[in-house]
């Protein structure tokens, strides 16, 4: 091998003389990733200072209270198993019952878009129902729970124009979410009933097994209690029902406020939405569904004009063979019917036959 001008016997050589520095760079990336057992301990303990420090921010927005006695808890819980039959029995309106895998949902007053049910994707996405959409706050809520509220100075009379029943199975959950701060004015208020629980915040979420990181504050929350979330703890971060929290049966009742520039789904203004009874709602999406199923149905109409027509020169056909004045005309009838059903053979005998061969 030749010896080059600069003294180099491989170019491979001279290429790493002009480029010192990536091995520099390399070999300093090879330090940073070699971390000393102090430094890890140093970032640890920095991340529990600040999660501390977050969890005396959620803290500071959140109020409980010890509201309603078990005899009183039973009176509620009653009222709660009557919505649910209700909803069985289908007879609430369309956007009044959403349901999920261990929980189900009970929107009364003003009902939202959330999670799966948005038409875009992404925070700030919600939108609120268009008005009568939902049915409206039960009488009871008002009697037995928005009631007692007011009277123990939590809200203030007239807050609640939107209450959630959020009905869960032991296992159910509800991941990790900010009430949304475009649609509800603060504070939100939640009554639990059925069994105790837990709030937690600051959780992630992984699903195919579900697992739930660990939260930044977890907070209990018992039969009859009511929590009240504001400030830090409603706006900054997230809360959420975890799987392992729900051991037995458990409901809550929501009470929030929408806000009045909240926005709406948009809606005809020239074909009012109509809330049809649950049973025949339910009959008109099957028709829809067996319309849409049959492949003979865009081609009926059609079928129905050459019946017309059919019948049409047929009754000519019949005046003509009592003496109609006009012999030729009368040829030309009956020859028109006869092409019509020789080229068309079998319509009246096997429609659905004819009806196959109109579809190629």
């Amino acid at each position: 091998m030749k010896m080059s001008a600069g003294g180099f016997t491989d170019l491979r050589e001279k290429l790493k003389a002009m480029t010192p520095h990536r091995e520099e760079q390399r070999s300093g990336g090879e330090k940073r990733r070699r971390r000393s057992p102090s430094d890890e301990d140093e970032e640890e303990e920095e991340e529990v200072v600040t999660r501390e420090l977050e969890a005396r921010k959620v803290k500071r927005g959140i109020a409980q209270a010890r509201v309603f006695t078990p005899e009183e808890c039973t009176h509620i819980e009653a009222k709660i198993d009557e919505v649910v039959a209700r909803g069985e029995r289908g007879l609430y309106r369309e956007h009044t019952v959403d349901r999920a895998p261990l929980r189900n949902k009970y929107f009364f007053g003003e009902g939202y878009t959330y999670g799966p049910r948005l038409e875009r994707r992404g925070p700030g996405q919600e939108r609120l129902y268009s008005k009568g959409e939902v049915d409206e706050i039960p009488s009871w809520v008002h009697e037995l729970v928005i009631s007692r509220l007011v009277a123990r100075g939590l809200i203030p009379e007239g807050f609640v124009d939107s209450a959630v029943i959020n009905d869960y199975q032991p296992g159910g959950c509800i991941v990790s979410h900010v009430d949304p701060i475009h649609i509800f004015e603060r504070p939100i208020v939640s009554v639990s009933f059925f069994s105790d629980s837990a709030l937690c915040f600051g959780c992630k979420f992984q699903f195919r097994p579900i697992r739930v990181s660990e939260p930044v504050l977890c907070v209990p929350v018992r039969r009859g209690s009511v929590t009240v979330l504001s400030g830090y703890a409603a706006d900054d971060i997230t809360h959420c029902i975890r799987p392992q929290d729900i051991k037995e049966r458990r409901a809550v009742i929501i009470l929030r406020k929408t806000r009045p520039n909240a926005p709406r789904l948009d809606t005809n203004p020239l074909s009012p939405s109509i809330t049809l009874p649950s049973e025949r709602r339910h009959k008109l999406k099957a028709k829809r569904s067996h319309r849409k199923a049959d492949p003979d149905a865009a081609h009926r109409p059609r079928i129905l004009e050459m019946d017309k027509e059919q019948q049409r020169l047929s009754l000519f056909s019949r005046q003509d063979r009592r003496g109609s004045a006009d012999s030729e005309n009368s040829w030309r009838r009956v020859d028109a019917a006869s092409l019509y059903k020789h080229s068309h053979h079998t319509h009246t005998d096997a429609p659905s036959r004819q009806v196959k061969m109109r579809r190629h």
